[in-house]
Parts: structure tokens; sequence; C-alpha cells
């Protein structure tokens, strides 16, 4: 059976969902690089996260394998639009994932599908039929709006129950106003179309923008999401210190990370969607000059 609980957007749900489940200290295997709400909410909530690497197609199996081996007691999961590296899990990876978490039905499986009706990609999940510990997350926030502080999570009865209690003291309840009018939005047919054009935008123009880094020696394979993972040759803190004395705003690959000890990272992660050809070539001319090349 399948239970739907609404919460005040998907930060809202995942803190909950940790509080209701998990207790301090609890390890909890998450992506690396990783989404910053997630890693913060784990850090804050005194939850030991345990790095998942993420490739091109998203979560690995062996990296996975290796944090259930460690006593996980939940696992945090992308399917699509990974942030930051616009990863989607294949239908070959999810089955993957899927095998690995088979001998583990208790581990509670979160994800967190933020992007989805503005992702170009087919959802793919890593909760197995028979698993019994689970949690599909999908907010409104990225194609209603941040204001729109609303999410729907789907799970199971068991973990439904726990995330119920957390949100019933006090006011924790969720606007009702908000809840009609998000019903009301995306039931719309203009208003659908409008938010399949603006997944269409975001897609045409990384691709847009990939190529353009491709042309000056960067190739950074364009994924699904509102940025560019872009590999670069120096230390990406440095060299996303070089583009800020040239006017240019980047986030570098350090600030994702999950272990404050990890290897200096080679990405930035690069927001061009609402750059025109030529400011996407003059951006893409200044990494590559900045040490990206």
């Amino acid at each position: 059976h399948v239970r739907i609980t609404v919460t005040n957007g998907a930060a809202d749900a995942l803190d909950r969902l940790f509080t209701a489940v998990l207790a301090p200290g609890d390890r909890v295997a998450v992506e690396d690089p990783g989404f910053l709400t997630v890693i913060h909410t784990l850090r804050i909530g005194g939850y030991d996260a345990v790095p998942v690497p993420v490739d091109e197609e998203g979560m690995t199996p062996d990296g996975l394998r290796a944090a259930l081996d460690q006593g996980v007691r939940a696992v945090i999961c992308t399917p699509r639009a990974q942030n930051p590296t616009g990863a989607s899990l294949s239908a070959g990876r999810a089955a993957a994932l899927r095998a690995e978490l088979a001998d583990h039905p208790y581990v509670l499986v979160v994800e967190d599908d933020h992007f989805s009706l503005l992702s170009r990609r087919p959802f793919h999940s890593i909760i197995a039929p028979r698993h019994e510990r689970w949690a599909l997350v999908r907010s409104v926030s990225k194609f209603l709006g941040p204001d729109m502080g609303l999410a729907l999570v789907a799970s199971d009865p068991h973990t439904a129950e726990r995330l119920g209690r957390r949100l019933r003291p006090g006011t924790a309840w969720v606007s009702h106003l908000l809840q009609r009018l998000s019903l009301a939005l995306v039931t719309d047919e203009d208003v659908r179309a409008e938010i399949k054009a603006a997944g269409a935008h975001y897609s045409e123009r990384n691709d847009a923008f990939g190529r353009a880094l491709e042309r000056h020696g960067i190739r950074a394979r364009p994924g699904d999401g509102l940025s560019l993972w872009v590999p670069v040759a120096r230390p990406a803190a440095e060299v996303a210190a070089r583009l800020r004395e040239r006017g240019w705003i980047t986030r570098s690959g350090d600030e994702f990370r999950v272990s404050p000890d990890a290897a200096p990272s080679h990405h930035l992660r690069v927001t061009a969607h609402d750059l025109d050809d030529a400011a996407q070539d003059r951006l893409a001319e200044a990494i590559a000059d900045s040490g990206g090349a």
C-alpha cells in the first residue's frame, strides 16, 4: 500500500523523515558530490553521512554496496537531474542499485525527484516492489516557484505514520491555500505547457553551453537540471576565484563534497541557461583561460 503525505517542501520532508526514523549518530548513504541542503540537514541533525560516488549514470553500485556494508540506516538518492552533476539514473543502473538493496529491505530509501515535471529524462526508481521502508519526495518549487513551499511524499504505511507524527505537533500543518493553488496549477493545461516549455529551454540552453565549452577545449557532458558539471584542469576553487575576478560567479565542486577532507575538486557547477549564445561563449572562453582547459 502507498500512502501520500503533504509537507512544507522537500527540505522539510527530508528533515522530518530523518527525525522520524533515525537517531543522531546513525549512518546515512548520500551522493558525493551531493545536494547542499541534504548534506547540511544531515550535519545539523547529527547524522553520519557516508559518501557514495556519482558517475554519469548516477549513484554507483559499488559505492552503495560499500555504504550498506558500513551499516547505513538510510539511503538518499536523486533519480534525475542530480545536483550538482546533472546525472540521471539509467534503467540498468537503477536495476543494479535495487539488486544491492535486495538484502536490506528495512533500510530507508528516500528518492528526491526534485526536477520531476521539468525533467527530460525517464524516471527509474531504485525502490523495489518488496522494499519495506521507502519514500519518494516530489516538490513543486522547481516548476511552480520557490515560494510554493509544498512537497508530496509517497511512502510505505509505516514510514507515512512516523512522518505524520512529526507533522501533527504545533504549526507543522501545510497550508491548505498552497495545496489548493498547487493542485489548480498542475492540473491546468496552459501551466503544464509552460512547464514543458521551461524544461525544453533548460535542456536546449545547457546543450548549447556544452557546445560552447567544447569549442574552447572543454568536454562537459550536459545532463539534466539547471546547471552543468564542468571539468577543469586546475583545482576548481582556484578556477572559480579567477572567474570571480573576471566578473563570473560559479561554484567550486568542493562545496558539494560530503567529506570535508576530500581531495580538491576539479569540477565547477555552472548555471548558464539564462545566457544567450554570445554570453555563453564568453563564459566558456573565460573558464578555459582561467585554468579550465
